[in-house]
């Protein structure tokens, strides 16, 4: 027998296929979530995704809840964050969520699905790590530590929720979704019922719709402005988290 231990490494590919691994296995859920909804990923469809049969999967991850978590753990260790610089502490924070939301937008879905599968997403070392340096950041513009660990916390949920909330529906539009609704100002499900042209208002029936409301001044002048980016509606968000910290900061230090 060899005792070269490169003669005894598990082959890399079989019949001219890459073998799987539990890396690998995650690897492909996470591809699979970049062109499919969440609910889409059974071990059944990524099964036939990788053209193998879906007990193949099973020497590798236990069940779907386990192949979930091999995924978010590969999505956590991906994140590389900027450095984080007290000095210039609003110009960084900016930086920081911006570079959060490429990294959630990079596999949409991922988020929403660990927390209908109540998978936790902050496991992985390096994600812990990560959150400990921004909790550490927040203390060093001036918040107390439970104000830092808020600071943080609401960090992550404004950007997660950004990209789950608006992005998901720009980058990859719902079928139920026109594209063309998105680029409206506003978009046609902020628009009151045209009373006169409402047929049938006095009924009950509830299939025929919701009454016409009455006078909406406020969301008709909506439609003298130019429809917002998600871009700029992100920086509008930030916006609103950084000066809330930096009134926060200053409450704090008096």
């Amino acid at each position: 027998m060899s005792s070269n231990p490169a003669a005894r490494r598990r082959p890399t590919h079989r019949k001219g296929r890459p073998t799987l691994t539990r890396e690998s296995v995650g690897r492909a859920a996470l591809d699979f979530l970049d062109h499919h909804g969440p609910a889409e990923l059974t071990m059944r469809s990524l099964a036939a995704d990788l053209g193998v049969s879906p007990r193949a999967l099973y020497n590798y991850v236990e069940d779907r809840r386990d192949l979930l978590t091999v995924a978010a753990e590969l999505f956590e260790s991906e994140w590389r964050p900027p450095e984080l610089e007290s000095g210039r502490w609003r110009e960084s924070l900016r930086a920081y969520c911006r570079a959060l939301r490429a990294h959630y937008r990079s596999h949409p879905g991922m988020t929403t699905l660990a927390l209908t599968e109540n998978i936790t997403m902050a496991r992985h070392p390096a994600m812990l790590r990560n959150v400990d340096t921004l909790i550490g950041f927040f203390e060093a513009v001036g918040l107390s530590l439970p104000d830092a660990y808020r600071a943080c916390m609401e960090t992550i949920r404004l950007v997660a929720g950004f990209v789950e909330l608006q992005d998901i529906v720009y980058d990859r539009p719902p079928a139920h979704v026109d594209p063309a609704d998105l680029a409206q100002f506003p978009p046609p499900w902020l628009r009151p019922k045209d009373p006169e042209n409402s047929e049938g208002s006095g009924s009950s029936n509830a299939s025929e719709g919701p009454e016409p409301v009455g006078d909406l001044p406020h969301l008709a002048r909506l439609g003298e402005l130019e429809p917002d980016s998600p871009d700029t509606l992100f920086a509008f968000s930030l916006d609103i988290l950084v000066e809330g910290i930096a009134a926060r900061a200053a409450r704090s230090g008096e």
